[in-house]
Parts: structure tokens; sequence; C-alpha cells
């Protein structure tokens, strides 16, 4: 009997102390407090047979000043309109067989950024 009030103990204080954690705030993918987390980019691509493809883009911004921070936040709705925007060019010049360029991708995502 000793044992069975032993475990539930221990398996109410686990469950009690588990609490706290799951109503934390969200955690991030990664980077630090400098870093945003954009949510993931879509845009279709020309596909054989009439059919699309998609590429799909994750990725975040990061910048040491918080006052930066915050108008990355603010400005996020534009920053992600501008990217989708270079992302739709480079797409409609895909074709089925081409490998995305990374690179490329990150200079006009950079671009975009600046402007």
């Amino acid at each position: 009997m000793n044992r069975r009030r032993i475990l539930v103990c221990f398996a109410l204080f686990t469950a009690a102390s588990a609490m706290p954690a799951l109503a934390s705030e969200p955690k991030k993918k990664g980077g630090g407090p400098g870093y945003t987390q954009f949510p993931m980019l879509n845009v279709f691509t020309a596909a054989q047979g009439g059919r699309h493809g998609n590429l799909s883009l994750d990725m975040g911004l990061y910048a040491k000043d918080s006052k930066m921070v915050d108008r990355i936040k603010l400005y996020m709705p534009r920053l992600k309109d501008a990217y989708i925007s270079r992302l739709q060019a480079y797409a409609a010049n895909l074709t089925p067989s081409s490998m995305v360029d990374a690179d490329y991708l990150s200079v006009q995502l950079q671009a975009a950024t600046d402007t």
C-alpha cells in the first residue's frame, strides 16, 4: 500500500512540475535573442505535364541591436512580401530538372532586405 501512495505522489509531483514548462513562451528555432524567425515562404514552380512544383524557404534575420529587432518585427509583412516577390521571379525561370542556387537566393533576399 505504501508503494502505491509513493508512486501516486511521485506521478502527481512530476505532472505538477511539468505544467510551468508547458505554459512558458514558445521556443524559438535558434539564433539567440537577436534572431527573428520568419514563417516558411512557399512559391510555385513549373513542372512537367502542366503540373506545378513547390519551392519552400525557411529563414530568419539576425540583428545585434534590439531596436533593429523591433523594426524587423514591425516590417515583417513588407519584408515577407519582398522576399516572396524575389522568390517568385526566381522560381518562374526554374525548369523541372534545375537545381536551386542557394547563393543566388541569399544575395537576392539580402538585396530585398537592404531596400
